[in-house]
């Protein structure tokens, strides 16, 4: 024979909603109101932090410009006392080739070869 099981009830898993409570604030105790002359006058010193903002971003730009400028300039006068330098070699190079060739005939021509042995 079947039966059925017995259910007890069990208590609501779910949160109940309670209205909240409210209490009022004295007056004495509310934050203050900000009237429309604060607002302007914070709306103000904003407005101008950007304006000086973008002042600073301007020089800013000018100094990295100049500084850019400068730094072409040392590239420049880089190059070209390199390239003085680098024909300084050359030349001394040269200089010392020919000294070397004209080093070796004297010494040729104090030191014969010894004669042809067949």
């Amino acid at each position: 024979m079947m039966t059925e099981p017995d259910f007890t009830e069990r208590p609501s898993t779910q949160a109940s909603f309670t209205e909240p409570t409210y209490t009022e604030i004295p007056p004495s105790q509310a934050p203050p109101t900000l009237d429309h002359a604060l607002w302007m006058d914070l709306f103000a010193q904003i407005s101008s932090l950007g304006t000086r903002m973008e002042d600073l971003t301007v020089v800013s730009d000018t100094q990295f410009y100049s500084m850019e400028n400068k730094i072409d300039q040392y590239q420049t006068v880089f190059a070209s006392r390199f390239e003085y330098l680098q024909h300084r070699i050359d030349r001394i190079e040269d200089c010392m080739e020919c000294l070397h060739n004209e080093m070796m005939a004297y010494l040729h021509s104090l030191f014969l070869p010894p004669p042809f042995q067949s």
